[in-house]
């Protein structure tokens, strides 16, 4: 399954190359931190700072057209200031966590083409 959508990252970018070389370049380091940030909530059980944390990296799909793993990331959030239990959380995240890796992949394919 493709997760990022590349021709709305150019259009984002104004078919800048140099700014879309950026943008993921940017893009590729700071996600796995904002990710480890959300796994880190996860462990604590803090449901706060898991929406917190959600709420961080849902916009940032926009830009790259993974607008479905920002519906999951809305759950997420949605679900954690709702207090649902850490259990429904966690099977939550262990699937969005396997399609981020997967969109960071493609993303890594696809700066090689830039």
């Amino acid at each position: 399954m493709n997760h990022i959508d590349i021709d709305l990252i150019n259009k984002n970018m104004f078919d800048n190359s140099d700014l879309i070389k950026q943008f993921v370049s940017m893009y590729l380091i700071q996600t796995p931190v904002d990710l480890d940030n959300l796994r880190n909530a996860l462990t604590e059980g803090d449901h706060q700072k898991i929406a917190d944390a959600a709420h961080h990296i849902k916009p940032t799909m926009d830009y790259i057209g993974a607008f479905h793993l920002k519906a999951k990331l809305e759950e997420l959030e949605m679900n954690a200031k709702n207090q649902e239990s850490l259990e429904g959380l966690r099977a939550t995240f262990h699937v969005l966590d396997i399609e981020m890796k997967e969109l960071l992949f493609e993303l890594e394919q696809y700066e090689k083409t830039i």
